[in-house]
């Protein structure tokens, strides 16, 4: 039930190559390419709080996607390398909680898999209503607060 379906492809070495082609063309046109949802963005019923209260469900925490760290780097982190190799300006933070902490307030992910690992230069922002807090969304490794 999450947004697999616009991506490129199940294969993460096919979506990377894509994701990187798209990303060349839209930033050779002087655009800031962007890509999402960083990472783990599966479920996509349920992934805010607010949303389940709207449908009567008493929730207190969005889902968690728990992923080992082997099945991270060779599935979910392979298209996102290939996006910073083709030298994406911005990637947006996952509204969903990866390892049960927040996407868009997980150090791990935004500092030392995203901007140390993969080397990662451009800014992160989050998405709308992802950000939970600033302090500890801004220490993260989060850039960006998009408030809309």
């Amino acid at each position: 039930g999450g947004r697999n379906w616009e991506g490129f492809a199940p294969d993460p070495v096919l979506t990377g190559v894509l994701m990187a082609e798209t990303i060349k063309g839209i930033q050779d046109a002087g655009v800031i390419a962007t890509a999402k949802h960083f990472i783990g963005n599966e479920q996509e019923h349920f992934r805010q709080v607010s949303e389940a209260l709207d449908y009567g469900y008493n929730i207190t925490e969005t889902v968690s996607s728990n992923i080992d760290d082997k099945t991270m780097h060779e599935l979910y982190l392979w298209p996102f390398a290939d996006a910073v190799r083709a030298g994406v300006g911005s990637v947006m933070c996952s509204y969903n909680q990866i390892n049960n902490s927040y996407g868009c307030q997980n150090s791990h992910l935004l500092n030392k898999l995203l901007k140390h690992e993969l080397g990662f230069q451009g800014f992160v922002m989050t998405d709308w209503g992802a950000h939970h807090s600033g302090v500890a969304s801004t220490l993260a490794g989060t850039d960006m607060s998009d408030a809309w």
